[in-house]
């Protein structure tokens, strides 16, 4: 199954669970009216049954039903609002404690660059890090509405024992979830399963403070004990949906996690130890229950289990298991990482290093052969077929990312320079790095956009900003996008005033010189989608076809075929090359754009309501529409993948390859 496959079957699943938990809503809700119409009948003595009491007082029987739903639902509302805050509330409500990038500690930095490398492989924003410090056991999961305001936490236990590909394993399992639409799925169900518990609290309550001395409240507490039960019971069904929901998507991240890493023995190793640990993965936070179906492995023994057992996903991945082995593993001592783990080597990652490098030397955004492998003869992936085209290897990559992508990224992080490591621990600096990227290098226009800056930012803020310049001016055109996505975790931090300051500034600087170019169209972008992310918790995917968004995708077409090349006639043939594979039976003509940025903003929005086998489509044609003169810029390759990460598909680094060679992991660094 691939992403837009999970996406749609992720889109399904909410839909299913939406109508099973208004089912438990209303089953609840009609439960409840007959324990107060109950009660009420017996308090009048009226000896009315409760359907006869319902029936004799309409108003009243509709006023409690309406008022327990609407405590039901409220209370839901309420739980999914907090969450809506990102994966970071979920971690600190367990008592995970966010991990700085410039920690010095070895572990915590070594979980930090997996991290970190997982993300720029993936094309995600980096995630929030957190680690519960007081859970021994192995364990980690990943929480956020999309990739813009997730979370990964994990537990000491899992940094005290695991290796480096043991925990790159366990991280890229939790990358699938953010990748395929789980972790999305995950943080709704613990709002709508909190609506159930507030019943069980309520009757809890009514037990708590009724008057125990008098024969008149025996009634009351009755009602307050059938409350209770009945609230129990809903917070059963609510679990048993998690239950189910989560066994099967833990199977497909298993999978996922070792496609990414191409090193099943890393999820092998973890999941071992895991059996093999007393503790092993059990929590001991009080809160733990309600996050239970999010985690890597079981939390807490549950009679409904989250997850599959554990020697059933070891076999899964080997086969000829032998549960002797659990015994030595036992004995093993804890992995402490050591400072030569931190260097590079091996040839896969000196590979990706040259590409990364020979970028570096240069600002310009020079052209590269696209595809070349391809056309040698070789595959554009290692697990594509050889007969899928270019632009089908490309489209399957979109929330895969592969061996090759995860070398790019460990040569991309080490080429990231070290002062970038203190910035993005600082949300004023980060946003003066921001600001610092779209300063011109143009001594007029720079001067103007200073000018600008001083008046709305104060001059103590200027001043962190101009300290900021340089290392904004050293990074290389294909640092750049990576180095925003660092500073994502950062840029949450700051308040939604601040960050609506932050995009205005940003609109500002980009329009001094009345001109935009392709990374400062990105760049805006990126920083929209991280505000719109924060604020709202609306679905990554809609329900439009491509025949709704005809003009909107004609535009999107259009741009891409202009920026990439060299005169009209040229880019009419890309334009056609992409949109016969979208739109193959009617299609608008190619049109020159006079102000691509205004259009293609426009166009951004709606695209985004597609539904995912649409985005496919789309994306396989602008691919097409790109590598139609067979090589690829800085420029197109930005703004494709921002494209992608706004229609949130996530398409990972697009990589010139050699022909017949493809890069393999020789050691990984820390």
């Amino acid at each position: 199954m691939d992403f837009y496959s999970r996406q749609a079957a992720a889109r399904g699943q909410t839909r299913w669970l939406i109508f099973a938990f208004a089912v438990s809503l209303l089953v609840i809700a009609l439960a409840l009216d007959f324990v107060l119409f109950t009660f009420f009948a017996a308090r009048n003595g009226h000896g009315l049954s409760a359907l006869d009491y319902a029936q004799s007082n309409p108003a009243q029987a509709l006023f409690c039903t309406f008022a327990v739903m609407g405590v039901l639902a409220l209370a839901s509302l309420y739980k999914s609002m907090e969450l809506r805050g990102g994966g970071g509330v979920v971690a600190r409500s367990l008592g995970g404690v966010r991990v700085s990038s410039d920690t010095t500690d070895l572990k915590l930095r070594r979980l930090h660059n997996v991290i970190e490398e997982m993300a720029i492989a993936s094309g995600v924003p980096m995630p929030e890090v957190y680690v519960l410090e007081q859970e021994s056991a192995i364990n980690a999961f990943a929480a956020g509405h999309t990739p813009a305001n997730a979370a990964v936490t994990v537990t000491q236990g899992a940094l005290d024992r695991l290796s480096r590909d043991e925990l790159q394993g366990v991280i890229a399992h939790e990358f699938s979830h953010v990748l395929n639409g789980d972790m999305r799925l995950n943080v709704q169900l613990m709002g709508w399963v909190f609506g159930l518990f507030v019943i069980a609290l309520i009757g809890r309550m009514i037990l708590q403070f009724s008057p125990r001395n008098r024969r008149s409240n025996n009634g009351l507490i009755a009602v307050g004990f059938a409350v209770m039960v009945l609230g129990y019971v809903g917070l059963l069904a609510g679990r048993i949906l998690q239950a189910a929901v989560s066994r099967q998507r833990e199977r497909l991240a298993d999978a996922s996690g070792v496609q990414f890493t191409r090193n099943p023995q890393g999820l092998r190793g973890a999941l071992v130890k895991i059996a093999a640990l007393p503790e092993g993965s059990k929590l001991v936070a009080a809160d733990a229950e309600q996050a239970a179906h999010m985690f890597f492995a079981d939390a807490l023994s549950r009679v409904f289990a989250t997850h599959p057992p554990i020697l059933e996903r070891i076999r899964e991945l080997d086969p000829h298991f032998d549960p002797r082995e659990l015994e030595r593993v036992a004995a093993e001592p804890d992995q402490e990482p050591s400072p030569d783990e931190f260097a590079v080597h091996g040839a896969g990652i000196g590979r990706a290093a040259g590409v990364v490098q020979s970028s570096a030397a240069s600002r310009s955004a020079e052209a590269f052969p696209l595809f070349a492998a391809t056309a040698a003869g070789a595959t554009a992936a290692p697990n594509v077929a050889t007969s899928a085209s270019p632009a089908e290897a490309v489209v399957t990559q979109v929330g895969r990312p592969e061996t090759e992508h995860i070398l790019h990224a460990q040569a991309v992080r080490l080429a990231l320079p070290d002062s970038l490591r203190e910035i993005v621990g600082s949300p004023g600096k980060a946003q003066a790095l921001v600001l610092a990227l779209l300063v011109s290098g143009e001594p007029a226009i720079r001067e103007r956009q200073l000018a600008m800056l001083a008046k709305s930012v104060g001059p103590a803020n200027l001043s962190v900003l101009e300290r900021m310049l340089p290392i904004a001016q050293s990074l290389a055109p294909m640092l750049r996008l990576p180095a925003l996505q660092q500073l994502f975790p950062a840029l949450r931090r700051t308040t939604a005033a601040q960050r609506k300051a932050l995009a205005q500034l940003a609109s500002d600087l980009i329009h001094a010189d009345a001109r935009i170019d392709v990374f400062e169209f990105c760049l805006a972008k990126l920083l929209e989608m991280l505000l719109n992310d924060g604020l709202s918790a609306r679905a990554p995917h809609g329900t439009l076809s491509l025949e709704d968004t005809e003009s909107e995708i004609s535009a999107l077409f259009a741009t891409l075929a202009q920026l990439g090349s060299q005169n009209e006639r040229a880019a009419r043939m890309a334009y056609e090359a992409g949109m016969s594979t979208v739109l193959p039976m009617h299609r608008p003509a190619f049109a020159p754009l006079e102000n691509w940025a205004k259009e293609l903003g426009k166009a951004l929005p709606r695209l985004e309501q597609l539904h995912p086998f649409a985005k496919k489509v789309v994306i396989e044609g602008l691919v097409k529409t790109i590598s139609n003169d067979e090589v690829l810029t800085e420029e197109e390759s930005e703004l494709l993948r921002t494209v992608c990460a706004l229609l949130h598909c996530p398409l990972p680094p697009l990589l010139p390859t050699v022909a017949g060679e493809a890069p393999t992991p020789d050691t990984d660094p820390a």
